[in-house]
Formats: structure tokens, C-alpha cells, sequence
């Protein structure tokens, strides 16, 4: 697959007042930094951002054309995305360069496939794990998601990272192999009240009725001995 093309802006000032500014004219603020190299101010068309992220996701690379004093074309990994918690509108992008040989760590998402037979046939309930997972490897080998089938998992079958290292040769797994990815648990059973809890439940309201008119009792014979 080909690098996506996306051409941004080199931008000589920063601050929020500038960056509210260029998401007002439809440009979303970023950087673009790396080892050795300068850090830069750009700015993207946000159309053509959001393209790119539904296209290729979080962790695309890209063949990015920076135009204006500083001009230059380069290869960029996206490296973060900020979006707004409410909203979900674009607020920053950060691209890191690439360098030929380097390996990068990244987050790649992970994807279920199939229905677990423990779900199906035996009514057991699926419990997934974390939904991201850390990985380093070259970009050329930079997997848009790491897909688990679990079509075949029963009841208390798990998958952890460990098991699925063998699957990606070329991915350099960062969590911990022990990292439960998705288990199948038994269903949850109610436990019905027994006749006797039902019975020491619906008698309880008169115990605690009794005591007071016991209490109250001994209060009016304080009263008639402090009287007399």
C-alpha cells in the first residue's frame, strides 16, 4: 500500500490564540519532530486530516509536503492525535519523521472476530481485555489492527498475548505476555433466598417494631418514676 500524500503549512507562530484561529479557517494546528531534526509548526486542512484518519487510522504514515519558508517533503508517522472530549472535533496532530532503519513503537488496535462457542452453546460471557496494544517493529510492517479469532473459545478459555506472538512474526509485542486479550466466563447465576432467609427477612420489621414499643415503654416508666 502506498504512503497517503498530505500536504501542510509551515506555520511561524503558535499559541492558542493562533491555533483557534486556523480551526476557524477549517486547518488543524500539529508539529512534526524526530530524531535529529528540527521540530516544526504546521498546519493541515482538516477535511483532508480526517480523510487520511478514516482511511488509514491513527497510525498512518505519510508522504507530507511542507510548504512556505520552510519547505521540504518528508516521511511522518502520525504520533498523536488530540481531540476535544466533548465534541470529538480535531485539536492537534503531532507526526514524528521517519528514518530509514529505525524501528517504531506504536499502538495498534485489536479486533474480535467470530462468536466464542462458550457464548453461544453454553451461555457464557465474553470479557475482553485491553483494546490497544504496544508494539515496535518497521513501518513497512506497521499492521492496521491485530485481529483475534475466538470463534472457538468455551467457557474459562483465555487468550493472552503470548498466544498470539507466533501469529506476528514481525511485531515486537511491548506488554506484559501475561495480558489477558479476551476470556470467556460462566454466566452469572442469582442466588434465590432460601425459605428460611425469606422468612428471617419478613419477620425483621416486627423485631425492630417490638423494640421500640419496648423502648417507648420504658421511657413513659422514667417519666411516672421521675414524677413521682
Amino acid at each position: 500500500m502506498e504512503n497517503y500524500k498530505l500536504k501542510s503549512d509551515y506555520r511561524e507562530t503558535s499559541g492558542k490564540g493562533e491555533a483557534r484561529k486556523l480551526r476557524s479557517q477549517g486547518m488543524i494546528p500539529g508539529t512534526i519532530y524526530g530524531y535529529r531534526q528540527d521540530t516544526l509548526s504546521i498546519a493541515v486542512n482538516e477535511l483532508e486530516l480526517r480523510r487520511l484518519l478514516t482511511s488509514r487510522g491513527e497510525s498512518a504514515i505519510v508522504d507530507l509536503t511542507i510548504e512556505g519558508k520552510v519547505s521540504k517533503e518528508c516521511n511522518a508517522i502520525i504520533k498523536e492525535v488530540q481531540q476535544h472530549p466533548a465534541t470529538g472535533r480535531i485539536l492537534h496532530i503531532d507526526f514524528q519523521y521517519l528514518r530509514k532503519g529505525e524501528k517504531l513503537r506504536l499502538e495498534v488496535p485489536v479486533e474480535l472476530a467470530g462468536t466464542a462457542t462458550g457464548v453461544k452453546d453454553m451461555g457464557g460471557v465474553l470479557e475482553r481485555g485491553p483494546r490497544v496494544l504496544q508494539v515496535r517493529c518497521f513501518p513497512r510492517h506497521i499492521p492496521e489492527k491485530i485481529e483475534i479469532d475466538v470463534s472457538e473459545l468455551k467457557i474459562q478459555d483465555a487468550i493472552h498475548v503470548e498466544d498470539i506472538v507466533d501469529a506476528h512474526p514481525k511485531l515486537e509485542f511491548l506488554d506484559d505476555p501475561a495480558t489477558t486479550l479476551v476470556i470467556v466466563v460462566p454466566p452469572k447465576v442469582e442466588v434465590e433466598p432460601t425459605p428460611a432467609e425469606e422468612e428471617e427477612a419478613a419477620e425483621e420489621p416486627e423485631v425492630i417494631a417490638k423494640g421500640k414499643e419496648e423502648e417507648g415503654e420504658k421511657a413513659e416508666g422514667t417519666e411516672e418514676s421521675s414524677d413521682s
